[in-house]
């Protein structure tokens, strides 16, 4: 997974967590004029076990995000699901050992539930109910045991997503801490500029930078499921198709990502049911300790509602 040399090496990794802002915050840095953040978001090049090599990202067109990077210091690229990845971590030092880190946290209970609807969103999950497909787990668990499971399976077992004291621990593992910026989510919301202007000094370019902080990456629903699966599950005919009418790949995610944004319509998440807040607050609490003792920091009014 060697780049070619003469492009610009990714030395700067949002790696997650998912629903934690990583996409407006990756806007927000590929404003500043000494940033040069990949035009394509999760690109998941170095997360080889959620995605085979070549289906995700190849390294062509991985070294080809970075093509039109000039003389900015800072050269980075988002994909949340390096932290779910038991091998991005290493893949990434291997690849660039003086890399940067930002890790992005937020309330687990959050984060479930967010992560709930985006993947109803992205045809991966057909139960729309929450409490279900919380339930479905075990089962789900069960039926994936001894598979290599593809990113399609991992992201319905939602306990392993918001297991964040251990994706630290495999990016604190091959990076010395001083590499790597943890963000809460709190701190976004009561202040985003202070958080922005923090991840600046981090990565060492000018801290006075203001960008437009516009809001982005809002709760999403398919205006039709019907089309919706079609674009995740494009017929072969219709793939080989695209491939003669536009033969290079850029143009191809181009047009899909502008229809999907087509039949998406921003709304309101449905608030979590009191019952399975309290479920999940209390199961996730044991969690919520380890990265309390991780991050030096008191969390425990992410799961204040549990039962104790």
């Amino acid at each position: 997974m060697t780049l070619q040399r003469s492009l610009p090496i990714p030395n700067f990794f949002i790696v997650g967590a998912p629903k934690c802002a990583t996409t407006a915050m990756d806007r927000y840095l590929s404003e500043h004029p000494e940033i040069y953040m990949s035009p394509v978001k999760e690109c998941n090049f170095f997360a080889r076990d959620l995605y085979p090599s070549g289906v995700a990202c190849s390294e062509e067109y991985y070294a080809g995000l970075f093509k039109d990077a000039g003389d900015e210091p800072v050269v980075g690229e988002s994909s949340v699901f390096y932290m779910l990845s038991s091998e991005a971590a290493k893949a990434i030092h291997d690849h660039n050992p003086d890399a940067r880190i930002l890790i992005m946290l937020r309330d687990p209970v959050e984060v479930v539930a967010s992560h709930h609807s985006q993947i109803v969103y992205e045809t991966f999950e057909t139960e729309k109910s929450l409490e279900r497909a919380l339930a479905l787990e075990p089962e789900r668990r069960k039926q994936f045991e001894g598979q290599a499971l593809k990113v399609s399976q991992r992201v319905l077992l939602y306990r392993d997503i918001v297991k964040f004291s251990e994706q630290i621990e495999r990016f604190l593992k091959v990076f010395p801490r001083e590499q790597v910026h943890i963000v809460l989510y709190d701190d976004v919301k009561k202040d985003l500029p202070g958080v922005y202007r923090g991840i600046l000094e981090f990565l060492g370019v000018d801290p006075d930078f203001k960008p437009s902080f516009v809001v982005e990456n809002a709760n999403k629903k398919m205006r039709s499921e019907r089309f919706g699966k079609f674009l995740r599950q494009t017929p072969d005919w219709v793939s080989r198709l695209s491939r003669v009418i536009l033969p290079r790949r850029s143009w191809r995610v181009k047009l899909r990502e502008k229809l999907k944004r087509l039949n998406t319509r921003f709304t309101k998440r449905d608030p979590i049911p009191e019952q399975v807040r309290v479920s999940l607050a209390t199961e996730l609490w044991p969690e919520v300790e380890k990265l309390e003792k991780l991050l030096g920091r008191d969390l425990g009014h992410w799961c204040a509602n549990r039962h104790r």
